[in-house]
């Protein structure tokens, strides 16, 4: 039977109260054109994520009775998405996107470096990588909010787990997934949401997580570096038009300039 995204066992979702809450990601356009052109998702392995407290879960020492003991280190593998609560911010928009104008025409010479925005909601992702995982591999996915804490909440946060569950908490797909869900205060303004996919099979390990995905299904609507011209933007839509697009376009008004009209009910003073 296929199942649907109301399906959801109760631990899939964690920190998400509304599962038709819009949430957004930020692509490398080249990226996004791959996935509508194959009709697919992408998920990476949090090794390859540059903060280091994101793959503590490999290498953590439990000071025990009989000495320090490093557990962890033979986790099943897990892959991730990353996704936001937050619409627009120009902090994310220029950590993903990289625009660089030309001084005589005004047009971006780093194209490949834009990124693009993406509209969805957890209830559309979710189900779209749930109903597109590939027969024979088995785990478990599961899709939350980041929660940000310092570094000592966040390792206390390890050391309260363990004390609970035991050594092997971390190989229980949802507590797998709790830790992933875990992120120092520095990076709170990201306001993070994470799709993941915790696998069974310790003997799978693969680089990348490919998922079956119609981005017309998914996306809801899809919005370019609102620092580009009109031009430039009419170009990169009817390119994904030609891949396979027909969703919606959206328009961000970030960085248009606007005439300030105020309205005072006596004459200003001189």
């Amino acid at each position: 039977m296929t199942r649907t995204a109301s399906d959801f066992p109760n631990d899939a979702i964690i920190r998400i109260s509304n599962l038709d809450v819009p949430i957004y990601r930020i692509f490398p356009v080249w990226h996004l054109e791959e996935a509508v052109r194959l009709r697919r998702a992408v998920l990476v392995p949090p090794r390859r994520w540059d903060d280091p407290f994101e793959v503590v879960g490999n290498a953590i020492s439990v000071d025990c009775q009989d000495g320090p003991e490093i557990i962890n280190q033979s986790l099943p593998q897990a892959y991730a998405q990353c996704w936001s609560l937050t619409e627009e911010s120009d902090t994310l928009l220029r950590a993903y996107s990289r625009v660089v104008k030309d001084a005589l025409f005004g047009r971006n010479t780093s194209p490949r470096d834009e990124g693009v925005r993406v509209r969805s909601t957890p209830r559309k992702l979710l189900g779209a990588l749930k109903r597109g995982t590939p027969v024979g591999l088995t785990g478990e996915w599961f899709l939350g909010a980041v929660k940000y804490v310092g570094r000592t909440e966040l390792l206390q946060e390890l050391a309260n787990a363990i004390g609970a569950h035991g050594k092997r908490v971390f190989y229980y797909p949802a507590n797998h997934a709790k830790l992933l869900l875990l992120k120092r205060s520095a990076f709170s303004h990201e306001a993070e949401v994470r799709a993941i996919f915790v696998q069974h099979d310790t003997d799978q390990d693969h680089d990348l997580l490919s998922i079956p995905l119609d981005p017309n299904e998914v996306f809801d609507e899809i919005t370019f570096d609102p620092r580009l011209q009109t031009s430039e933007r009419k170009e990169r839509e009817a390119v994904l038009r030609s891949l396979g697009y027909s969703g919606s376009f959206g328009e961000s008004e970030l960085y248009h300039r606007t005439l300030l009209q105020v309205v005072v009910s006596s004459p200003p003073k001189e």
